[in-house]
């Protein structure tokens, strides 16, 4: 899309690797080559429905949204009064380019609190709730007055892998039962529409008709920058992988904008709706797909407040908190609880760390003091491998753990593993890897999938007995591969 990294963490030796995937993942994302598509075609079923019922909204239920992250219906709820930008950013999971995020007093009408959160240029928060079939997702937004069209907004994501920052996928259509999202986005349309433009719905998922995403427009109304707008996305998963009664919808100020039904967004109901990514990214691309005639005078900044996460519709802020201002419990991501979410990695099924012997490893050398004082086994682009020394059937908690320190540049790292079930190896992409970086690598096995593209069916339900890894480089290109770890 032009929306959407991987090894698990973060852990304090993580903290290099996941600046590194966050930076690729924002260039996989965010390609400079291809833009996001206003008039893509979207898909037949995208015509609008009849109006879902209006009903009141929890937060009829709490005025001035006084108590509702109480209620058991709710997610995840945020009002920015609590924290610096750092601190939210850690409840969060993860806040990227930290140095554009500010708190305002700039703040709407209905508001029961002090604080917005500020943006400018680009930046993100990003965060998790438990999984869920139905999630929809309130919030308040005000655009600069001297806006200009912006290359994407906020997403709501369901992820059967999820990692404390968003994954990329541009121009890549998801498996089935690895991931879908959708953006609620502000659009041109073409420079049909003056900035920001008119809301639609740009999303992902593995049935989409073309490979940068599908476009879902609402109610043509145009956005007036420097104006709050009360905005509300839902996204429905299909009750059973075989069936197509998925659905989107989204609300302004109250209003439905737009309802889209018939999608078949999964075909496993593992795959859960679990994240939420509060985007605001920019390049000069959409002015000129709209032919903006003055860019250089646009000033892209945004402002979001009273964000409320639920499984039932929400609906704008209703009446005042009993002593006229309140402060929410805010709420931290799923992901900052282990087990929460994803299934905690199992007990260890296999372990070398080289230190006395490569017992079961292949088609390399011992190295002593090789990455920061520890022994580890070096080996060249054909690669390094290790068969039948573990068997472990394949689960959502079966996870593979590795340390990797490359001794020149190399490029596209990746693991094979060989499926008797499949009859076909399934790979697991690393990327590249800078001469001296030591790289701390986990992921689960069920994201090892078939296909030079992996875009076939994953090792889930397989049984798990060897890995290789190779990479490219030179011949005499080197990498040293520690710790490594099998857990059920």
């Amino acid at each position: 899309m032009s929306e959407r990294l991987v090894s698990r963490g973060p852990r304090p030796s993580c903290v290099v690797l996941i600046v590194t995937v966050i930076l690729a993942a924002l260039a996989a994302t965010y390609p400079t080559s291809a833009a996001k598509n206003p008039e893509a075609p979207a898909a037949t079923l995208a015509e609008p429905k009849p109006p879902l019922e209006s009903p009141a909204g929890l937060a009829s239920l709490y005025p001035g949204d006084e108590g509702i992250e109480r209620d058991p219906r709710v997610l995840f709820v945020e009002d920015f009064e609590t924290g610096t930008p750092g601190q939210i950013g850690a409840r969060w999971g993860q806040i990227s380019r930290i140095e554009n995020v500010t708190l305002s007093d700039d703040i709407h009408a209905r508001s029961p609190g002090y604080k917005s959160i500020h943006y400018k240029d680009n930046a993100h928060l990003y965060t998790h709730t438990k999984g869920v079939d139905t999630m929809y997702v309130r919030f308040y937004v005000k655009f600069h007055e001297k806006t200009g069209y912006i290359h994407h907004f906020v997403h709501v994501v369901a992820d059967r892998t999820p990692t404390p920052w968003p994954k990329g996928g541009a121009g890549e259509t998801p498996p089935g039962d690895a991931k879908f999202s959708t953006g609620i986005e502000p659009t041109g349309r073409w420079g049909k529409f003056p900035p920001p433009g008119v809301w639609n719905f740009y999303t992902y998922w593995h049935e989409m008709k073309t490979k940068w995403g599908s476009v879902f427009n609402g109610k043509q109304e145009p956005i007036v920058p420097g104006r709050w707008y009360c905005v509300e996305a839902m996204l429905k998963a299909n009750s059973a992988p075989e069936k197509a009664d998925g659905e989107q919808a989204f609300w302004v100020d109250g209003e439905l904008y737009g309802r889209f039904t018939g999608f078949r967004w999964r075909t496993t109901d593992k795959l859960k709706i679990n994240s939420f990514w509060l985007l605001y990214y920019n390049t000069d691309q959409p002015a000129r797909h709209n032919k903006d005639p003055h860019p250089e005078t646009r000033v892209m900044e945004v402002w979001f407040d009273d964000i409320v996460i639920a499984t039932e519709y929400i609906g704008p802020i209703r009446g005042k908190p009993k002593n006229g201002k309140k402060k929410a419990t805010p709420s931290r991501s799923a992901l900052l609880t282990p087990g929460l979410l994803i299934a905690a990695p199992g007990d260890l099924a296999f372990s070398q760390d080289f230190e006395n012997n490569a017992d079961g490893f292949r088609d390399g050398v011992l190295r002593p003091n090789a990455i920061n004082g520890s022994q580890a086994y070096e080996f060249g682009p054909k690669g390094c491998s290790i068969w039948n020394a573990y068997s472990v059937p394949v689960k959502d908690s079966t996870t593979i753990r590795f340390k990797l320190k490359a001794l020149t540049d190399v490029d596209d790292l990746q693991v094979l593993i060989w499926s008797k079930e499949r009859n076909d190896n399934c790979r697991y992409k690393i990327g590249p890897l800078a001469k001296g970086r030591t790289r701390d690598v986990e992921f689960r096995a069920i994201e090892a999938r078939v296909g030079w593209g992996m875009k076939g069916p994953s090792l889930e339900g397989c049984v798990l007995d060897n890995f290789k890894l190779i990479f490219s480089a030179p011949d005499d290109a080197r990498l040293l591969l520690d710790d490594f770890q099998i857990l059920r």
